[in-house]
């Protein structure tokens, strides 16, 4: 299996930039696997990093901002339900691993709301 980086989020979808060509192409994946983890209740900004893609499987690496309030394990274990289970229903692809990142979390009332928060920036 070979690890390829996606090309990072567009900045104004929050998805992966790249071609859309078989459904089961890095950036079709990020983009559904982002998608899936957005429905989650306490996430506010999903942030494909790593689809690691073969004939049959694949491997997801995502980094999540969530709200203070909500149980990061329980979104955690949510994300990779419902992404797993996505990719796996778009796609036909076995879904190997998903692994989640939580980079940072928002505090309401101090932090920006949902629609207007944005992805920390990478140092």
């Amino acid at each position: 299996m070979t690890t390829r980086p996606s090309t990072g989020p567009n900045p104004s979808t929050g998805t992966t930039a790249g071609t859309t060509g078989s459904p089961g192409d890095e950036a079709d994946v990020a983009r559904i696997a982002a998608q899936a983890a957005s429905l989650v209740p306490g996430v506010s900004v999903v942030r494909p990093a790593a689809v690691r893609l073969d004939d049959r499987s694949v491997g997801l690496d995502l980094h999540l901002i969530t709200w203070y309030g909500h149980s990061v394990p329980t979104i955690a274990d949510t994300v990779r339900t419902v992404v797993a289970d996505q990719v796996a229903a778009q796609t036909g692809l076995t879904v190997a691993v998903v692994t989640v990142t939580v980079d940072d979390l928002l505090v309401p009332g101090v932090d920006s709301s949902p629609a207007g928060a944005a992805a920390p920036e990478d140092g």
